[in-house]
């Protein structure tokens, strides 16, 4: 038998100084006899000691257990603000985004187009090759009323046989009669058609089709001035009517048409080229009308004595209705000159008669 069996219960714990040891028996708490199963605690002492200290949590209990419904967060006065100036921040930041996206996708154009789309068709190199793209390009679009093309178009430098040309304008005599010559790079553009002494072949000569003609030369200059950065001035050597020589030309200059070369090609020429039996009531007739009269001449060529070059001699229309008639729609600027001092023995065409080139004037190549 142990020793520990005579010892009493309470001797069997050791000494406790440190105080670790419990000074009561756990054995001793326990009830001596075990409450029934039947027995329930009444509800009524806790809710009393819950009203003796108060209600601790942050929602008050009704009857039944229900909770008592907090009250909706207050709103700032300022949200909407907030709201206006973070939807402003996001609409700028998509506007941003999407001129970058269309700054990166568009098509990079050379640097005598500043990146805008001046036109929906373009020639792909520069000099007089790209001048023959742009005769090629526009003198296709143009057709007689049987659906032929209505003149070739040819492409030169400001040259005949090697010998480098100048422009000289003369004034009207009643306005001094003065000459002015231009000798910036330019390119020359012929217009004939197929017939003898590059007449138009087939088909009536009219004001109308003279008309249609100048739109096609003002076309020309303007996809020239646009592309060919080399190009200052553009003569357009215009068709005589049958039986006749060509004598008429239409002389641009960059500044002309300095308006037209601002804005894309559609807002001054329509997109499609008119016929002969419409080009006057087409929408661009006035603007063609009012440009390509002003810059109607009758020309002639001759040599310079004192320097290795020659002239294109423009001449003011002698009949300047033939050419100023917004009604007529006529296709040059009128007479041929005749007598004048610049119309050597080496010029090209130059008529003789007031009434021949006046014949001439109201429909060269029509």
């Amino acid at each position: 038998m142990s020793d520990l069996e005579n010892v009493p219960p309470r001797g069997r714990h050791p000494q406790d100084p440190a105080g670790t040891q419990p000074r009561y028996d756990p054995e001793a708490l326990l009830p001596a006899d075990p409450l029934p199963d039947d027995v329930v605690v009444d509800a009524d002492v806790v809710d009393e000691r819950e009203e003796a200290r108060g209600d601790l949590l942050p929602a008050r209990r009704h009857a039944g257990g229900a909770a008592e419904p907090v009250a909706p967060a207050r709103h700032s006065t300022y949200a909407p603000r907030f709201h206006f100036l973070t939807g402003a921040l996001v609409a700028i930041g998509l506007a941003a985004l999407a001129g970058l996206v269309a700054f990166v996708l568009a098509p990079s154009g050379g640097s005598s187009d500043d990146g805008v789309n001046w036109s929906a068709w373009r020639p792909s190199t520069n000099g007089t090759p790209g001048a023959q793209q742009i005769a090629d390009h526009v003198g296709s679009q143009y057709k007689l009323p049987d659906g032929r093309q209505i003149v070739n178009v040819g492409v030169t430098g400001l040259e005949i046989q090697g010998v480098p040309l100048a422009v000289a304008v003369r004034q009207d005599p009643a306005q001094g009669g003065n000459i002015k010559v231009f000798d910036d790079s330019g390119i020359i553009f012929h217009l004939c058609g197929l017939g003898p002494s590059c007449a138009i072949a087939t088909g009536k000569a009219s004001t109308k089709r003279g008309l249609l003609l100048r739109r096609e030369a003002l076309e020309l200059a303007l996809y020239s001035f646009r592309y060919l950065g080399d190009v200052h001035q553009v003569v357009v050597f215009m068709p005589p009517a049958k039986g006749k020589t060509p004598s008429q030309a239409l002389f641009f200059r960059e500044g002309d048409v300095a308006q037209e070369l601002d804005r894309p090609l559609t807002a001054s020429l329509s997109p499609r080229v008119p016929s002969v039996s419409n080009v006057t009531v087409s929408p661009d007739a006035p603007l063609v009308n009012q440009i390509t009269a002003a810059k109607t001449f009758n020309f002639s060529l001759t040599g310079d004595q004192t320097s290795q070059r020659g002239f294109i001699v423009l001449d003011p229309p002698t009949d300047p209705a033939a050419s100023g008639s917004t009604s007529s729609g006529s296709s040059s600027s009128g007479s041929t000159g005749s007598g004048s001092s610049s119309s050597s023995s080496s010029g090209s065409g130059s008529g003789s008669g007031s009434s021949t080139g006046t014949t001439t004037g109201s429909t060269s190549g029509g």
